[in-house]
């Protein structure tokens, strides 16, 4: 009976801590050291490119695809993060190809809570951003929330598939905050890639109410939406991704 019961609480274990793992990074206060473990990481490996998405400074339109409430806005607002890591990881993107990187505004969204229970929206650029060929195997978003209990989710898309969703997370934080979340393809996923014909594109941006939020209006900053490209080829159908990027934290 013992061991039935060391058994039964070992498997529980197991089951709780792989559940962990599913879950989105929990929140790192040093993020400027996260920073600089993604500087020292590009540095190290030229195979990973850091790719900027969308810098939030204008030139591309936003709309929101699916909403429950009667107040959907967005605009491009001057009101950008001034945190060290903000301002470290600007350069390193300025070195990764993107000299001309501005940010002087950032990506605003306003929106009202009407059921917390049930209320969702969706934000899509006007047209999907095609990502380069390669696998993205991790995402960076900076966020502005006002301890707000809403789930933010990313969408990506890829011909002959289902759309993908990434949990980010909940914005129950102040302030800005860098939000870094590892991003696993389904196999079926990979080897469209390995097929170098079926690139994937970013798709959108997804926010669900928690019961717990409070109704009435409330708004967020989105700015510099990066992702780690993995630029390996594969030789044969099924590979498994060789991700070593987890390895380097």
């Amino acid at each position: 009976m013992q061991i039935i019961k060391k058994i039964t609480f070992f498997l529980g274990f197991l089951l709780s801590f792989a559940s962990l793992l599913s879950l989105p990074r929990p929140h790192d206060p040093d993020e400027l050291g996260r920073v600089q473990i993604l500087k020292s990481a590009l540095a190290m490996d030229t195979h990973y490119l850091l790719y900027l998405v969308e810098d939030f400074e204008g030139e591309r339109p936003w709309d929101f695809y699916r909403v429950d409430s009667f107040l959907a806005e967005t605009q491009f607002a001057a009101s950008v993060a001034k945190s060290d890591a903000f301002l470290e990881e600007t350069k390193l993107l300025k070195e990764s190809g993107y000299p001309n990187l501005q940010n002087q505004t950032s990506f605003l969204l306003q929106t009202y809570v009407e059921n917390p229970r049930l209320d969702h929206w969706e934000i899509r650029p006007k047209e999907p951003v095609l990502l380069p060929l390669g696998m993205p195997i991790q995402g960076i978003l900076w966020v502005y929330s006002e301890g707000h209990h809403i789930n933010l989710s990313m969408g990506l898309s890829q011909k002959k598939s289902k759309d993908l969703y990434f949990d980010l997370g909940t914005l129950n934080f102040v302030g800005w905050r860098r939000l870094e979340f590892k991003i696993t393809l389904p196999k079926e996923n990979t080897r469209l890639i390995q097929s170098m014909s079926f690139p994937i594109s970013f798709a959108s941006f997804r926010l669900k109410s928690l019961a717990s939020q409070k109704k009435g209006e409330f708004h967020l900053y989105f700015d510099n939406l990066c992702f780690v490209i993995d630029k390996r080829t594969f030789s044969y159908p099924g590979s498994e991704v060789n991700d070593t990027w987890g390895n380097k934290r």
